[in-house]
């Protein structure tokens, strides 16, 4: 069975405050309240559904619920109206179904007519959302920013906009700016503006979760005996320190300096090490070179010599 429309029978829409829903139905229940209309039945009749009406939209799970159900399926059929009691149909036609004026003609026209004029009070539907699309850079979404949005309408019409870019934010997560897509239909709310961010590559920087992944390239003797280096990032310099006997593709994980999380909680700076040979080297290292070759051939022969005894 399909549901009562609970908003028309209050003379309230879905956009309407808990305050408006509570005046509504004081001011009816009052009107329609068996207690001063003796003897009326369709005055009962719109009480009851009256009551019920208010206690679904009051609780927030019930009212989620009747949305639900009446999106699916649609209203159902309104309150009938018994013609034994004329003035009494007109006053609930008039305040109830919110006909106005018109509920004397409609009433006299028999219920045809009533039908077709419920029929006509349109629900307020809410404007489409229109789509788009912001590039940011890691700093931008680490510190936040405020960033110009323009795109061009169907019309050809510019539409400029200013952007705050919350702290943290990550890539493709969405920006709803409420009431800045299409105009809502009788008297429905607009549509909202939704903004999925792209965050630009940053160079060596990689965005991991809150974790953000680097490479830095050490040398042959930084690698054998280790070395102290400052690296920047987010503004920052940190301390890298590079033990003895690193290799290729090492990892470094430096604490709490990765991107920003959820109440400012920081992410790991993770590094991972590159050794890189020489392009060029100078007659002075070409002979340490040299020397260190001699003393790595000698412990290679002293290690076979050591095997074969």
């Amino acid at each position: 069975m399909k549901p009562k429309d609970y908003y028309l029978l209050l003379g309230v829409n879905k956009r309407s405050s808990k305050e408006e829903i509570k005046q509504n139905y004081r001011r009816l229940a009052k009107k329609y309240h068996p207690d001063a209309n003796v003897g009326s039945p369709e005055a009962e009749e719109v009480f009851k559904n009256l009551t019920i009406a208010y206690d679904t939209l009051m609780d927030k799970d019930k009212k989620r619920k009747y949305d639900r159900l009446i999106a699916r399926y649609g209203y159902g059929t309104p309150p009938k109206v018994s013609v034994k009691n004329s003035e009494a149909a007109k006053e609930i036609l008039s305040t109830i179904l919110g006909l106005g004026k018109d509920a004397k003609k409609v009433f006299e026209n028999g219920a045809e007519s009533i039908k077709e004029k419920i029929n006509s009070v349109k629900e307020p539907k809410k404007g489409s959302n229109i789509e788009a699309s912001l590039d940011i850079t890691l700093e931008e979404g680490f510190f936040g920013a405020e960033k110009k949005l323009s795109f061009k309408t169907v019309g050809g019409k510019i539409n400029n906009y200013t952007v705050q870019v919350p702290r943290g934010i990550r890539d493709n997560e969405k920006i709803r700016l409420a009431a800045l897509g299409k105009p809502g239909k009788n008297g429905g709310k607009n549509g909202d503006l939704i903004i999925t961010v792209s965050m630009k590559e940053h160079g060596r920087l990689k965005l991991d979760g809150i974790d953000v992944h680097t490479n830095v390239d050490i040398s042959y003797a930084q690698a054998a005996i280790g070395d102290k280096l400052k690296i920047k990032i987010f503004g920052e310099q940190v301390d890298l320190v590079i033990p003895a006997y690193s290799k290729e593709q090492d990892k470094i994980i430096i604490s709490k300096k990765g991107y920003v999380g959820e109440a400012n909680t920081r992410g790991n700076l993770i590094v991972h090490l590159s050794v890189i040979p020489p392009k060029e080297i100078s007659e002075r290292e070409k002979k340490i070179y040299e020397q260190l070759l001699r003393v790595e051939k000698q412990q290679l022969k002293e290690k076979i010599n050591k095997e074969s005894s």
